[in-house]
């Protein structure tokens, strides 16, 4: 349970309230990261048991701090890729901060990337191993493809042949050639969906990072994130 002893004086609060890092984003993240949060199992990760004992404005600042962190290491895509699974606690955190420009972007890059912002699922290719039966008979054919590559036209290739390429070719290496000898038209595809999967466009996350890196979008956050952290003081404080 999360500990009911008091979080911050008065004074503290206002202090961590207006806090913001020179040439960042304001994120809130000293009202988070207390005693009385960080001492629960789990806090730090969503969907934890841990982290549902956490009041929502709690959950919104890590989420917004994630988002931030994400975005500045790798981009919007990069946010999306590692917290696949988290996608609708982000369009909603994003929602909470009642940041129309911040909302209206995140969602465009979201819909673009996930397919629906109010309903996000990653857009990712479909995984070989959902399909196992055509992979592995398109494995066994590609296998014995790479053996014929090490032999003359007359030459048998028996069982030892094709050990010897299976043990130096990990899956992901046979999946990387079995993509490269169908594009070459070397050997017939096996229908795998996986080979038709086209990447989503990238022109809205990309603009979402462009925008989110220029000095009035960290001004901007310095008005929004600190109206919703008065907004929500209940959540974020209690009295000494």
């Amino acid at each position: 349970m999360i500990d009911t002893r008091p979080l911050m004086t008065e004074r503290e609060f206002a202090e961590a309230a207006a806090y913001v890092h020179p040439r960042s984003w304001m994120t809130g993240e000293s009202l988070v990261h207390v005693g009385s949060v960080m001492d629960v199992e789990g806090w730090n990760f969503f969907g934890h048991p841990g982290n549902q004992q956490l009041t929502p404005a709690q959950r919104t600042l890590m989420m917004w701090s994630d988002v931030i962190g994400q975005v500045c290491n790798g981009g919007f895509t990069q946010f999306c890729e590692n917290f696949a699974a988290n996608l609708s606690e982000a369009v909603n955190a994003v929602d909470a901060l009642d940041w129309p420009d911040l909302r209206d972007r995140f969602r465009r890059a979201m819909t673009e990337q996930a397919g629906d912002a109010d309903s996000p699922c990653l857009i990712r290719p479909v995984p070989r191993e959902d399909e196992p039966d055509k992979w592995q008979a398109s494995r066994a054919r590609l296998i014995r493809h790479l053996a014929r590559r090490e032999k003359r036209w007359w030459q048998w290739i028996g069982a030892s042949d094709l050990a010897q390429v299976e043990a130096s070719h990990p899956d992901w290496l046979l999946e990387w050639r079995y993509r490269e000898a169908v594009e070459a038209g070397e050997i017939p595809s096996g229908g795998e969906r996986f080979l038709d999967f086209i990447d989503p466009p990238q022109v809205e996350a990309d603009a979402f990072g462009d925008w989110f890196y220029e000095d009035e979008t960290k001004a901007a956050s310095c008005d929004f994130v600190h109206a919703f952290i008065l907004k929500s003081r209940d959540q974020l404080y209690r009295s000494a």
